[in-house]
C-alpha cells in the first residue's frame, strides 16, 4: 500500500460533489416534487424555467399558482436546498 491509507469511496467523489453543478432539468424536477409535496398541486414542467447563473426559478402561467407559490417561497428553497444541497439549490423563485 505504500504508506497510503485506504481511503472510502465516499471520499474518493468528493470533488466532484463540490465542483459539479446540477443541470437545469434535476432542478426543475425537484421543485416540481416540492411543490407538490408542500401545496399539494402539480406544475407543468414545460412552465417552469432555471437559470443556472443566477440560480433562479421562474414561473409563466397563473397568478394564483405563482401568488400562492410565493407565499411559501421559504419552505420550498429550504426543501429544494435540502434535496439538491446548498450549492445547486435556487435562491429565488420568481
Amino acid at each position: 500500500m505504500r504508506g497510503k491509507e485506504i481511503k472510502k469511496i465516499g471520499d474518493l467523489f468528493e470533488k466532484y460533489r463540490r465542483r459539479l453543478v446540477a443541470p437545469e432539468g434535476s432542478v426543475i424536477d425537484a421543485f416540481i416534487e416540492v411543490v407538490e409535496d408542500v401545496l399539494s398541486f402539480k406544475i407543468q414542467k414545460s412552465k417552469v424555467r432555471y437559470t443556472p447563473a443566477s440560480r433562479t426559478l421562474s414561473l409563466t402561467g397563473s397568478g394564483i399558482i405563482k401568488s400562492e407559490i410565493k407565499l411559501h417561497e421559504n419552505e420550498i428553497l429550504n426543501h429544494l436546498k435540502g434535496r439538491l444541497g446548498e450549492k445547486n439549490a435556487p435562491r429565488a423563485i420568481l
